[in-house]
């Protein structure tokens, strides 16, 4: 506070002292008495650094009177050998480090529009192989060696997603039930009879294997293949067995006026790790087709608007779930991380 009216008094004295001087030489002169020159020097000069003093702001003096040692100094490179030597290492292991930490990262920070690779993706992009033709799967030789390598096939050939919206387990007891079916009777009980339904019913087998095979599938039956089993593996009707609900639950909620909660009747389709994972087997599709074609504009602004649609479900699904295991599985088994979901995505 004292400086502070310091400061305002002292422009306030400089103006008074000038105006005085002023008077003074004027009136002098209106008397017509002679200055001395001294006198009218020192006038003017106070009234010349009365004005520069208005000029400038006011300083106080300060408490050191003489300069800092260090200032206008320069620090001296070291000369030592031995000391550079061990800066330039001490540079090169700092600047190795953070090279092999911005690589880790970039390693595991993923793709916010493809993701890592996963194995559901990986199964999700993969293509089943051709079958080779019946005629051709066992050589022609007797009856028993035929048998043996007729099973050894159809062992290799493992039933996974199969087309025409059947299971491997419901194709197993068909398959079961037709041999019982096909089984000889009893008064043809002879060996050639028994090689002969045994070898049929693996030839059934094989031709069953061949036409459910998503291998001679077109598009469509593999994008519905795909369909299902991302509700298969994200539906609520699998996962409620595998993950618990949330124990806290919400302030807002009340068991007395909630309403009663519709049990579920069928399928889940509709939850928010469904429709991500559909979301996600459609944007690997367009993602992988805008390679090439680089100026489909109308479809990079329609991979856009699903990437942008797919992070605001994670993100509901996130404060919903609380960042429990179903958030989890479900970022885990889609590629994608926190960063993809809660940043912005630039496409």
């Amino acid at each position: 506070m004292p400086s502070r009216a310091l400061s305002s008094l002292q422009p306030l004295a400089c103006n008074l002292s000038s105006s005085l001087a002023a008077l003074q030489i004027s009136a002098s002169v209106g008397a017509g008495s002679r200055l001395p020159t001294e006198r009218l020097v020192g006038s003017l000069f106070s009234l010349r650094h009365s004005q520069n003093l208005n000029k400038q702001p006011f300083q106080f003096a300060s408490l050191h009177s003489s300069p800092p040692l260090n200032s206008g100094r320069k620090r001296k490179p070291p000369t030592n050998p031995w000391a550079l030597a061990k800066a330039a290492e001490k540079r090169e292991k700092v600047r190795a480090r953070k090279e092999e930490l911005r690589q880790l990262r970039q390693d595991a920070a993923s793709d916010p529009v493809v993701g890592h690779t996963t194995p559901f993706l990986e199964a999700m992009d993969s293509k089943p192989d051709m079958l080779p033709p019946i005629d051709h799967l066992v050589p022609a030789t007797d009856a028993h060696e035929r048998q043996e390598a007729f099973e050894k096939a159809i062992v290799e050939e493992r039933l996974g997603r199969l087309n025409h919206y059947l299971q491997p387990d419901e194709v197993k007891m068909s398959l079961a039930r037709s041999k019982a079916l096909e089984d000889p009777p009893l008064h043809y009980l002879k060996e050639t009879h028994i090689l002969q339904a045994k070898e049929m019913h693996l030839k059934a087998t094989a031709a069953m294997n061949r036409i459910l095979s998503l291998s001679n599938g077109s598009s469509k039956d593999k994008t519905r293949a795909n369909k299902t089993w991302c509700v298969e593996t994200f539906g609520r009707h699998i996962t409620d067995d595998k993950f618990p609900q949330p124990k806290h639950p919400s302030i807002a909620s009340n068991p007395e006026t909630d309403p009663v909660k519709t049990p579920r009747v069928g399928r889940d389709t509709g939850s928010s790790e469904v429709q991500a994972a559909l979301l996600t087997m459609k944007i690997r599709t367009l993602a992988k087709q805008l390679e090439t074609n680089t100026h489909d504009k109308m479809n990079k602004r329609n991979l856009r608007l699903m990437v942008h649609k797919r992070q605001k479900l994670l993100k509901y699904l996130k404060r919903k779930e609380r960042g429990g295991q179903r958030y989890q599985y479900v970022m885990e088994s889609l590629g994608l991380d926190d960063a993809a979901i809660m940043k912005e995505v630039f496409i």
